[in-house]
């Protein structure tokens, strides 16, 4: 099964109805502190699931259903800090509120022509005189990356959060995974800090990455202008993945190097200058574009080593270091003279599951 989101700003709520979600998130934090602290002092039982009955009232909460989402959310917390070794007791900070079709219902006005939806979401405090739940109904637009699952099924699940005194609210969708396609074409991938993407095949996408990672490093962290240049640096990778796809239409089977520790591992070796600039690599972004591409596609996507795919030839499987001469691979042995990020492509393509319907490497002379 894939699942994908989409998020959806409050921003068209009126301020009446964010002042609620403001004292929502205010309770929701408090009593799941509450909760982990009792849970952690032994006064509750570490369950998956607690029975209302049996969970005390906290932060003006007694809602039952609410009680016991709170306890789960604090139970997973305190799971968590116990895998993770962790000796002090967790102290909440920031808190995403998951919540199912028992608090939340999806509505459409046929009156209203400026909203797609409304969400009418249960909150955890009653009526006054009655057993029913206060409510608030929150409009919602459609965008173009929701739009992209209109044909998926909608879960029965949101998750409300809030980020730089925003609120959002996240749907999710799912679909059937798609088998593998069947013959095709394979190609092997390397993915760079100069270039992002060359290809066994000779292309060469997105060459002006390392002008936005430049252009990243010169902004002030967290300010307008380092927020549009990372949104700048998301676009540029969506657009590379989207115009590779476009490229290879007959794929089946892409091989790509693992560089999952490549930052951790470069400490302390590469200059701090140039590791101050590596911090914002696309690769891992790179990486989960591409897995989610090749999921809907039905595309394999593999991973190998990354180890001395730059400095082997992948003509005749020298290793010699001193070949690569900047974006120049020259053999020492055999004489072979290509681009360097397209060598190391074609040497990650090798390392892949071989069959004879791979297309023949290709090898691109410079004119020196």
């Amino acid at each position: 099964m894939i699942t994908r989101s989409s998020k959806h700003i409050l921003k068209f709520s009126n301020q009446n109805k964010i002042s609620n979600i403001d004292i929502l998130f205010h309770t929701f934090q408090k009593a799941l502190q509450e909760y982990v602290d009792m849970i952690w002092e032994q006064e509750l039982p570490l369950k998956n699931n607690l029975s209302s009955k049996d969970l005390p009232d906290v932060a003006d909460i007694r809602h039952s259903r609410w009680k016991q989402l709170i306890y789960k959310h604090a139970s997973e917390i305190i799971r968590a800090n116990i895998k993770r070794k962790k000796k002090s007791k967790p102290v909440i900070k920031n808190v995403g509120i998951n919540l199912d079709e028992r608090f939340f219902d999806l509505m459409k006005e046929k009156n209203s022509v400026e909203f797609d939806e409304f969400i009418r979401i249960k909150l955890p405090w009653f009526q006054e005189n009655k057993k029913l739940s206060q409510t608030i109904n929150l409009p919602i637009k459609f965008h173009k990356q929701s739009l992209k699952f209109k044909d998926w099924n909608l879960k029965k699940t949101i998750r409300l959060t809030k980020k730089n005194d925003n609120y959002f609210i996240w749907f999710i969708y799912e679909k059937d995974e798609p088998e593998y396609i069947k013959g095709g074409k394979s190609i092997g991938i390397d993915c760079g800090y100069k270039t992002l993407v060359a290809t066994s095949d000779g292309d060469l996408m997105g060459r002006n990455i390392e002008d936005i990672y430049n252009q990243i490093s010169r902004k002030k962290r967290n300010s307008k202008n380092y927020i549009q240049a990372i949104e700048h640096k998301k676009n540029a990778i969506n657009k590379v993945v989207n115009d590779l796809f476009k490229s290879y239409s007959d794929l089946n089977h892409i091989v790509i190097e693992d560089l999952k520790n490549v930052k951790k591992n470069s400490k302390g070796k590469i200059n701090k200058k140039f590791n101050n600039k590596l911090q914002y690599w696309s690769y891992k972004q790179f990486i989960f574009k591409m897995e989610q591409a090749c999921q809907e596609k039905g595309i394999l996507l593999e991973k190998v080593s990354p180890a001395y795919t730059s400095q082997t030839c992948s003509k005749c499987g020298c290793i010699d270091k001193s070949s690569r001469k900047g974006e120049l691979y020259q053999c020492s042995a055999c004489g072979l003279k290509i681009n360097a990020d397209t060598n190391a492509s074609i040497n990650i393509l090798h390392r892949g599951t071989y069959s004879s319907s791979n297309s023949k490497p290709i090898f691109i002379d410079f004119q020196c």
